[in-house]
C-alpha cells in the first residue's frame, strides 16, 4: 500500500512527504509565522524545540505508525503541515492535529482546499470521521473550521503545557 503522503502527492500540487529531523528549521520558520496562535498559551516567543516536537508526540494510546507528520513543499521549501493520527482515538477516526501554511505562499482558498482533499483521501482509505480541537481563544481557527464545515460537538479543557485552556471539539463526517 501507498503511503499516505504519495498518495495525498497525487492529489495536490505538491510534493508531499513524512517530515524529519532533518525539516527541523523549515518546520521551526514556518511555525514562527504563527506566533500569536502561540502566544495564546506560550509567555515567550516560540523556541525551535517547541516548534519541532510533533516530530516525536504521539497521541497517548496511539502507535507511532498510525501518526503521520507531513510536509507539503513546493521544491524546497516548506509551505504547510498537517499532523494527522488514523484510527485515533477509535478505528475509522482521524485526529487532525496542527496544521499551518505558509501564509506568503498558500492563500485561504488554497488552505482550504488543501484540507478537502486530504479529507477526501482520508475518505478513500475508510475513515468516516476527522475531529480535532480548536482553543476557544483562537478565532482564526474557529472561523477557519466553521467555514470548512466542520461542527461543533463539545467544550473541554485541555492542557497546553503547564497551562489549562477551554477548546472546542470540532468534527466532520466524511
Amino acid at each position: 500500500m501507498q503511503t499516505l503522503a504519495k498518495q495525498l502527492a497525487k492529489q495536490l500540487p505538491y510534493d508531499v512527504r513524512e517530515l524529519t529531523h532533518n525539516d527541523e528549521d523549515q518546520i521551526y520558520r514556518l511555525q514562527k509565522q504563527h506566533q500569536a496562535f502561540f502566544d495564546l498559551f506560550l509567555d515567550h516567543k516560540l523556541t525551535k524545540r517547541e516548534a519541532v516536537s510533533d516530530l516525536d508526540e504521539v497521541a497517548s494510546e496511539a502507535m507511532a505508525a498510525q501518526k503521520h507528520y507531513l510536509g507539503l513543499f513546493t521544491g524546497d521549501k516548506l509551505v504547510a503541515t498537517i499532523d494527522l493520527t488514523v484510527d485515533y482515538p477509535l478505528p475509522q477516526l482521524v485526529w487532525l492535529g496542527q496544521y499551518f501554511v505558509d501564509e506568503n505562499s498558500i492563500s485561504e482558498s488554497d488552505r482550504t482546499e488543501i484540507l478537502n482533499q486530504v479529507l477526501l483521501l482520508l475518505k478513500k482509505l475508510t475513515a468516516v470521521q476527522v475531529q480535532l480541537l480548536v482553543l476557544k481563544d483562537d478565532q482564526a481557527g474557529q472561523h477557519f473550521y466553521d467555514n470548512a464545515q466542520f461542527e461543533r460537538v463539545s467544550e473541554t479543557r485541555t492542557q497546553v503545557g503547564q497551562t489549562f485552556m477551554d477548546a472546542i471539539i470540532y468534527q466532520k463526517t466524511l
